[in-house]
């Protein structure tokens, strides 16, 4: 159907079926907010009417519960007439209790038909305002759809950053392992040089301990130059090629010879005797 643009727009605005369509349309807008008011008087004269017979409910309501206290208390009323009396007055109160409800809703009715009535207004107006809407969403249907072009392109750089960035972190992890092999590898050869030093500090401290004895045995020795022996000599080889012990042994019968010899010859008086021979 086309729309209505005045004289001069899609036809006569005597004669254009469109015009006549609008007009329709309006008469029915028309005719249906007039029913919905009339709906809404209705509704209204029905709650009040409902707010009536709730009312005369409660009374009745009351008149019974008063009755069934008379009945309670009346020496002639039997048991029965009691019993009675009390479930027509529960049944009081239930009807006024529906009749209350039935106000309600009726009330209630009445608000549904007003809020028809303004609904229907504001229909037209919101049709108007879809189609300026459409016509928006199209134009920003345009654009998102660009912005998701762009936004595409952006994920996929971000994506290749990504990768590169696990990338470089798993080479850095892998270094960051290789410098944990080669800390633990150091700290191995600093504890075995640790204690290659301590066995070279225990050998030093014994070659020293070494070296002060030979000083002190080197004290004790005799120079090459000579000098004064402070003790007995003894050997079990020789002395610039002399058996010590053999030449002592010598010495020793020789001595012993030269004594005997003093014993059996005088010198003196042999002299004497050989001077007397002489004719001395």
């Amino acid at each position: 159907m086309g729309i209505y643009r005045g004289v001069g727009g899609t036809g006569d605005s005597n004669t254009d079926a469109t015009i006549t369509e609008v007009t329709l349309k309006s008469e029915q807008a028309a005719a249906s907010a007039t029913a919905s008011a009339n709906s809404a008087t209705a509704a209204s004269s029905s709650a009040s009417g409902a707010g009536t017979s709730a009312t005369a409910a409660a009374n009745s309501a009351t008149a019974a519960a008063n009755s069934a206290t008379a009945a309670s208390t009346s020496k002639d009323t039997s048991a029965a007439q009691a019993t009675i009396a009390t479930t027509k007055a529960g049944e009081a109160a239930t009807s006024a209790t529906n009749s209350a409800n039935s106000a309600t809703a009726s009330a209630g009715s009445a608000t549904t038909a007003s809020n028809a009535q303004t609904a229907a207004a504001n229909s037209a107006t919101a049709a108007a305002n879809s189609a300026t809407a459409s016509a928006n969403s199209a134009s920003t249907a345009t654009t998102k759809a660009s912005e998701a072009s762009t936004s595409a392109g952006t994920a996929t750089t971000k994506a290749s950053e990504a990768a590169t960035s696990a990338t470089n972190s798993a080479n850095s992890a892998t270094a960051s392992a290789n410098s944990a092999t080669a800390a633990a590898s150091s700290a191995s050869g600093a504890s075995g040089s640790a204690s290659t030093a301590t066995t070279k500090a225990s050998e030093a401290a014994t070659s020293a301990t070494n070296a002060a004895n030979s000083a002190a045995a080197a004290a004790n020795k005799l120079p090459l130059a000579g000098g004064a022996m402070t003790g007995a000599i003894t050997t079990n080889s020789t002395f610039d090629g002399v058996d010590v012990g053999v030449r002592d042994g010598v010495l020793t019968s020789t001595t012993n010879t030269v004594n005997n010899l003093s014993n059996v010859f005088d010198p003196i008086g042999t002299s004497v005797a050989m001077a007397i021979a002489l004719g001395g």
